[in-house]
């Protein structure tokens, strides 16, 4: 059973993020047509990384060396823009990013620059979802 106390923390907070969006996404939500995720993000020693202009940030890679693809894999599927895909890549080393890659299947990468690899790795999750859902609503 969850703690009355957490719980309402977290309507707070769920209320803060909602108010936060355009109203264009706040009723894609309300008539299911969209839909909110957990990602986790690492934390800064400042605290969580705050709401910029009614959007939360792309979560960020975890610290430490290498990462974990399943990880990364499930983040990648939580978000919505190719931006978003881009800013979460961003840092990444171009072994972690190719790692990556092998764990979504890409072939053909090991010669790519590290732009190329975060565009074909944001193209195949995140693009791949955005084309399919705009296909859809036609």
């Amino acid at each position: 059973m969850t703690d009355p106390a957490v719980a309402a923390a977290l309507l707070i907070r769920l209320a803060e993020l909602v108010d936060g969006l355009p109203a264009a996404e706040v009723a894609a939500l309300a008539e299911g047509r969209a839909r909110l995720a957990v990602v986790p993000v690492a934390a800064t020693p400042a605290g969580p990384p705050a709401v910029v202009a009614g959007r939360p940030p792309a979560p960020r890679r975890p610290a430490g060396p290498g990462v974990d693809p399943d990880r990364a894999v499930a983040a990648l599927a939580a978000l919505t823009t190719r931006h978003d895909g881009t800013a979460y890549l961003a840092g990444w080393s171009g072994r972690d990013l190719r790692a990556l890659a092998a764990r979504l299947g890409l072939r053909g990468v090991a010669g790519l620059r590290k732009a190329e690899l975060v565009e074909r790795i944001v193209e195949a999750t995140v693009g791949y979802r955005v084309n399919s859902t705009a296909i859809r609503q036609l």
